[in-house]
């Protein structure tokens, strides 16, 4: 069995293609291309723009990390880790 397709350039009988197909060829290939940036585009905003969206909001939790951009977790986790070694700190006096 044969899956693959066969191209009619490749066939005995092949002419060449009519400019219509030729036309037809390049659009098809520009509005794949115009088709993957957009989606490249979309992916990067969302990277870039959309915090921690990547993770999906499960439950209550990530609900509330999804509104947060990584740079305001990391100064989230500063604030609470320093808070959290002065009260070790004072425990151990």
């Amino acid at each position: 069995m044969n899956n693959q397709k066969q191209l009619p350039h490749h066939k005995q009988e092949f002419r060449g293609y009519t400019m219509d197909e030729l036309r037809y060829q390049r659009a098809y290939a520009a509005a794949r291309v115009e088709i993957n940036r957009q989606r490249v585009e979309e992916r990067l905003h969302n990277f870039t723009k959309g915090g921690m969206k990547t993770m999906g909001p499960t439950g209550f939790f990530g609900k509330i990390l999804g509104a947060f951009s990584y740079i305001d977790l990391g100064v989230m986790a500063w604030k609470i880790g320093s808070q959290a070694f002065k009260v070790v700190r004072r425990l151990k006096r």
